[in-house]
């Protein structure tokens, strides 16, 4: 499509690995790179004139940013280099319509495509959760809150399967990927550790009427599991807020998302995010707060989103 080649700055995720997958279709990148949002927006994370971002903070400075957050057009509204559209179920959606969609595209599965869309804006219900289609399955295995990357030890690491998997999704069918050595050896874990996963689930959860507290700075060990799974167990919470300790030095991650199987919830979790640092869209969003303040925030977050309803 072009001679010219860029870096793709996105984030280790399966949005981030179909945004690739196309992007490498268009022969346009020679090299790949992971970050968080949360590293884009505080200047942590170098972008240059030669970077296309995908799914990731508006950067003036680069080539391209190709997002779908309903927070970054609050954010910073219409800029030149930024291809945005909120309506979009995923990021990979946007790249690929951008780009000029399947005629762009001829090779490039649209199950795939049509997985990524539903995994993104988590347009699941109870049976993809207790018992998943491949595709399903494989977006539980690429999940970073599935925490498989920061519990397990591979033989390769997060951030190589990650580019590899880029490779396997242009034009290997999902039964196939599934079989691939690192991707069975995730698959195993992710099984091993499910029943676990889920005592601790009942153990350290706390309802506040609508909402379900997944607080996890007590506990020792931490599980691989499903993150819909709490929505099974809770149905009569239409949101919940997971906390994870220490996703950086000092730091804990909350993580807020409207219940997949009672889509009843009221808050707007990307501008709610927004407010404490953090961003997101209309169902899900997250924020970092320092270890100290942690109670402090959580405390506020559930008093608006109690009130919500």
């Amino acid at each position: 499509m072009t001679d010219q080649k860029y870096r793709l700055v996105t984030r280790a995720d399966f949005d981030g690995v179909v945004s690739g997958t196309l992007l490498l279709e268009l022969d346009m990148i020679d090299e790949i790179v992971f970050a968080e949002p949360k590293e884009i927006q505080d200047g942590l994370f170098e972008v240059t004139e030669n970077d296309i971002l995908t799914n990731l903070p508006y950067v003036e400075k680069a080539h391209l940013c190709l997002d779908h957050h309903l927070s970054e057009v609050e954010r910073v509204g219409e800029r030149g280099n930024l291809i945005i559209d909120a309506k979009a179920p995923s990021a990979a959606r946007v790249v690929y319509n951008h780009f000029g969609k399947g005629e762009k595209f001829p090779q490039i599965c649209t199950d795939m495509l049509e997985a990524v869309d539903k995994a993104d804006a988590a347009q699941y219900n109870e049976e993809d959760i207790l018992a998943p289609s491949p595709w399903v399955l494989l977006n539980f295995v690429l999940d970073p809150r599935t925490s498989l990357d920061r519990i397990g030890n591979f033989a390769i690491s997060h951030e190589q399967f990650m580019k590899d998997m880029m490779l396997y999704c242009r034009h290997h069918p999902v039964e196939e990927i599934l079989k691939i050595p690192d991707v069975e050896e995730r698959l195993h874990f992710y099984n091993l550790h499910e029943e676990f996963f889920e005592r601790q689930l009942k153990k350290c959860t706390q309802v506040h009427d609508n909402l379900v507290v997944f607080d996890l700075r007590h506990e020792d060990e931490h599980y691989a599991g499903n993150r819909f799974t709490i929505y099974a167990i809770f149905p009569e919470c239409n949101i919940s807020i997971q906390v994870i300790p220490e996703i950086e030095p000092g730091k804990c991650l909350l993580a807020t998302g409207k219940s997949i199987l009672n889509r009843t919830s009221k808050t707007n979790v990307g501008s709610l995010m927004l407010k404490y640092g953090g961003g997101g869209h209309k169902q899900v969003g997250t924020c970092r707060i320092e270890n100290d303040r942690v109670d402090e925030v959580l405390a506020e977050l559930v008093k608006q989103i109690t009130a919500d309803g």
